[in-house]
This record gives C-alpha cells, sequence and structure tokens, in this order.
C-alpha cells in the first residue's frame, strides 16, 4: 500500500441523518419551447456545496423559466431559491417543503400546484442517497429501506402523480437520473444503492414505461453520470468531508453543472428526438472502478483495507 497515503479516514464513522432532500422545479419558456420543468435532486447531506438538482434549476432559470421548487428541509429549499434569485433576480419560483418518500405527499403537492403550473412538461428525477461502505451483511435495516424508498419508490411516486397530466395532453418528459452503478459495482457497500439504479434502469419504470407510452409523444430519458464532485459523497462516507476530498483527488470529474447541461440538452430536443440512454463520465474514468489519478490513491485498497475480513 502506498506509504503516502492517508488511509486513516477511512477508519472513522461518521453520523449521517437518512433521507434525501428532493429539490423540485417547474419551468416555462426554456429557449424557444414552452416547457415545465418538475425536478429532483440529490442530497441528504451536511455542506454548502450544490448538487446536480441545484445546478439543474440554476441552467433552467438562465431562460427566464418560471421555478417550483420542493425538498424536505424548508432551509434547503430557501438556500436554492435565495441562490436562484441572486443570479436572476426576475425568476418567479414556487416553494413546497416535502419528502420524496411520502406517496401521499408528493401526490398532495402536485394535486395543489398552481393553475398555471399544473401542467408539468418536464419531470425530471435525480433524489438518490448512498450510505456507507459497508459489506451486505452488516449494512443495517433502517439504511437499505431509506435507500430503496429514495432511490425508487420515491422516483415511481413522484412519476405516477405527474404522468397522467402529461398522457391527458399527450406531451412530456420523464427524465431519470441514473448512475453507471446500475451497470457495475466496485463492491464495496455498493451492493443496494447498485440494486436500486438497476432496477431504474431495467425496471418497469424505464423500458416497460417506455413501451408503454410509445403510442404517445411523452418521452423517457435516462442519463447515467460518471463520478461527480457533489456533496453526495459525504453519505458514502458518513458525513467525512476529507474523504470527499480524497475521493476525487488526482483526477478532474465532472461537476454538478456538467451533468444540468445533459438535462437541459434533453430536454430541449425536438419533440421526435429523445435522448433514451445517456452515459457521461469525465476524460479520466473508463467505468466505475477504472479512473487514471495522478497520484497513488487506490480507492479499491483503501476500501479493502477498512473493510478486509
Amino acid at each position: 500500500m502506498p506509504s503516502n497515503c492517508d488511509y486513516s479516514l477511512f477508519k472513522e464513522s461518521y453520523p449521517t441523518e437518512l433521507g434525501a432532500d428532493a429539490y423540485y422545479f417547474v419551468t416555462r419558456k426554456f429557449i424557444d419551447t414552452l416547457c415545465q420543468i418538475f425536478v429532483e435532486a440529490r442530497g441528504d447531506c451536511t455542506g454548502a456545496s450544490a448538487g446536480i438538482g441545484e445546478a439543474t434549476a440554476l441552467e433552467f432559470a438562465k431562460y427566464n423559466s418560471k421555478l417550483i421548487l420542493l425538498a424536505r428541509r424548508a432551509e434547503r429549499l430557501q438556500k436554492l431559491k435565495s441562490q436562484i434569485l441572486e443570479k436572476y433576480p426576475n425568476t418567479q419560483i414556487h416553494t413546497c417543503e416535502v419528502d420524496v418518500r411520502n406517496k401521499q405527499a408528493i401526490d398532495d403537492v402536485i394535486a395543489n400546484l398552481p393553475q398555471e403550473l399544473k401542467d408539468i412538461d418536464v419531470l425530471v428525477n435525480n433524489a438518490g442517497i448512498a450510505i456507507g461502505f459497508e459489506t451486505l451483511e452488516n449494512q443495517t435495516q433502517e439504511e437499505i429501506q431509506a435507500t430503496l424508498e429514495t432511490n425508487v419508490n420515491g422516483l415511481i411516486y413522484v412519476t405516477q402523480a405527474v404522468l397522467p397530466r402529461m398522457k391527458e395532453r399527450n406531451s412530456g418528459d420523464i427524465i431519470i437520473m441514473g448512475s453507471i452503478s446500475g451497470q457495475q459495482s466496485h463492491g464495496f457497500g455498493n451492493s443496494i444503492y447498485s440494486a436500486s439504479k438497476f432496477e431504474i434502469w431495467k425496471s418497469s419504470h424505464i423500458s416497460s414505461l417506455r413501451k408503454e407510452l410509445v403510442k404517445t409523444k411523452v418521452r423517457v430519458l435516462l442519463i447515467r453520470p460518471g463520478s461527480v464532485d457533489t456533496e453526495f459523497t459525504l453519505n458514502r462516507s458518513r458525513g467525512n468531508p476529507e474523504f470527499s476530498k480524497i475521493y476525487y483527488s488526482g483526477y478532474e470529474p465532472l461537476d454538478a453543472k456538467d451533468i444540468a447541461e445533459c438535462v437541459v440538452f434533453g430536454a430541449n430536443r425536438p419533440t421526435n428526438v429523445v435522448i433514451s440512454e445517456l452515459n457521461v463520465l469525465s476524460n479520466a474514468q473508463a467505468d466505475i472502478v477504472t479512473i487514471h489519478r495522478d497520484n497513488d490513491f487506490n480507492l479499491m485498497e483503501a476500501l479493502s483495507e477498512k473493510y478486509k475480513n
């Protein structure tokens, strides 16, 4: 094991709250397309760095969009709202507090949207959490439930709430944020998260949903990011900021704006064009385990050391 790497930070346990903040937004007047966006973002984490949902909201706000923002924690909502208004002061923003895992709450939010915002043209499902690097037998029932209820159930609940009106109007986009972890796992504490992302990829919510909607003008798009430098990794390390720092060291990962631009690109394609599946990786990453780094840090060695039997 390289002598100049500090593996001690993998031996610490940092408490973290279960669940995920979900940011949603609805937007109108995107470029030349009448487009309302309902976006859900990653995030139960400490720290103030921006995630994919925030970046996506900001990206659409460039185009005088109307935004509906929803989150589990009101303070996160207000922070994002303030961030957007500081940069784009003329943006109209509607906020609601909700937990993506609560189906009734999601249904109530959609049912009670202002009349002028009820016709959601684009739904972006992006809520997701991954907790710790423990192997399967050491993951708690609470953590397993939190991951699956957020990454799978929450996505289904929001889609169920939004889809009927899309079908009535015969128009709309469902953009789903997957992960390359749904195609390949690095093998350390990734089994439940990978299972949730594989379920998104191969479940009825993607494969069958496309077939269910093939006679309509409703599109289903899947974006699978690779390594993205956001606060999402804090959950993996149980709130350890030093882990996130070294996790992204030695190479240039993607940032949230890279993914936000892909979301905007997909939403603004002509209605006959569907970006059905899009893998997005940094130039230094070939797959989930193959990353070229300029330093000696080896993630697999570090995890093997921490979780060796």
